[in-house]
């Protein structure tokens, strides 16, 4: 019936990547009931932070919170803005040894139904923290950069489809000037730089729906004031997203590519080795218009931009494939797909150092 219905829309190809994603977000609900009672009893000591499942994004603000507490020689809490329902947008900073030094930022949960990429995030964190003194090359770049983690920007779409709609993408924002009837933003067209360009849509009821204006969405506006404010000598930026396992350069507006892509691509490919020299996973890498689709308006083109020296989004795991987890991955891939996240972040780290002097 369904198929039908399209092919009389002119629609006579369908692909379908998975074939019961019920079945799929129900496993999910049962892990997260299994796993709630756990995760408030180790928030009392961030050590103890079950850092291996998925979380609501106010235990995510505690970790963060107690993290800050109990490591305040290594971790700060930061505060970047609120979102359009009011949530407080944290993050933390990790740095040893002042002065200020060259800065790592990462940020996740951009798209809202991405929940591999605010866990990896997470897993990032605790590991940072918990292997500084312990692990001579995550020392080293600690030593050597400032590192600024955002889980999650996008929390009031996050929180969405845990209880309401799984596959939600967007922000939440309120429509009421154009339609009041379709609800929030994508926050990764909603950048000024080539805002509403290729790969964008004017509609506010699409999945890429760029906003009515660049900065709409207040976690984008909000976001990018901290970084301009806050984020000094800003050298690697990565915006984690999911799925594909792929590690995307700029541009997106354009299959035209920057004047830096070649050095860019070079530290990509230090990133994927180091990635599949971890956990054996492979990822493709290119610019983001050449090897996925076109897109403007995003932080990716932004950055690229502004000037920062190296910038990827990553689509983590699993791979685009028919009957996948697609945006549904089970917990127990959380800590592979992080150590091999960080694993490519320290390789382009320990890239910038030699190549930029640092």
């Amino acid at each position: 019936m369904f198929v039908q219905a399209l092919r009389e829309q002119g629609i006579d190809e369908v692909k379908v990547i998975k074939k019961d994603i019920g079945n799929e977000i129900r496993r999910e609900r049962k892990e997260m009931q299994r796993s709630k009672a756990r995760s408030r009893r180790a928030l009392h000591n961030a050590m103890n932070f079950d850092d291996k499942n998925y979380h609501s994004y106010q235990d995510m603000v505690d970790f963060m919170v107690k993290l800050a507490e109990q490591k305040p020689d290594l971790v700060q809490l930061l505060n970047i803005t609120n979102s359009f329902e009011g949530r407080r947008i944290y993050g933390v900073r990790i740095r040893k040894q002042a002065p200020i030094k060259p800065s790592i930022l990462v940020d996740a949960g951009v798209h809202a139904r991405e929940w591999i990429a605010p866990a990896v995030a997470l897993h990032m964190i605790k590991k940072l923290v918990t292997s500084y003194d312990r692990d001579p090359k995550i020392t080293r770049m600690i030593n050597k950069f400032d590192w600024y983690i955002i889980p999650q920007v996008n929390p009031d779409g996050y929180e969405y489809s845990r209880t309401k709609d799984r596959l939600w993408r967007k922000t939440r924002s309120l429509n009421s000037t154009v339609n009041k009837w379709c609800t929030g933003t994508d926050a990764n067209r909603n950048w000024g730089y080539r805002w509403g360009e290729v790969g964008a849509n004017r509609s506010p009821c699409s999945n890429i729906y760029a906003g009515s204006r660049p900065y709409s969405e207040p976690e984008v506006a909000g976001l990018k004031d901290f970084i301009t404010w806050n984020i000094p000598n800003l050298q690697i930026y990565v915006s984690l997203h999911s799925y594909g396992q792929l590690f995307l350069s700029p541009w997106g507006y354009t299959m035209q590519k920057p004047s830096n892509y070649w050095d860019q691509r070079n530290a990509a490919r230090a990133a994927v080795i180091a990635m599949k020299n971890a956990t054996g996973v492979n990822y493709n890498f290119g610019s983001i218009s050449e090897i996925m689709y076109p897109a403007s308006g995003t932080s990716i083109d932004y950055m690229q931009h502004r000037g920062v020296p190296y910038i990827y989004g990553v689509e983590l795991r699993p791979l685009d494939s028919i009957n996948g987890y697609a945006f549904s991955l089970p917990p127990r891939y959380i800590e592979p797909t992080g150590d091999e996240m960080l694993a490519g972040l320290l390789a382009i780290a320990e890239y910038a150092v030699v190549q930029k002097r640092l």
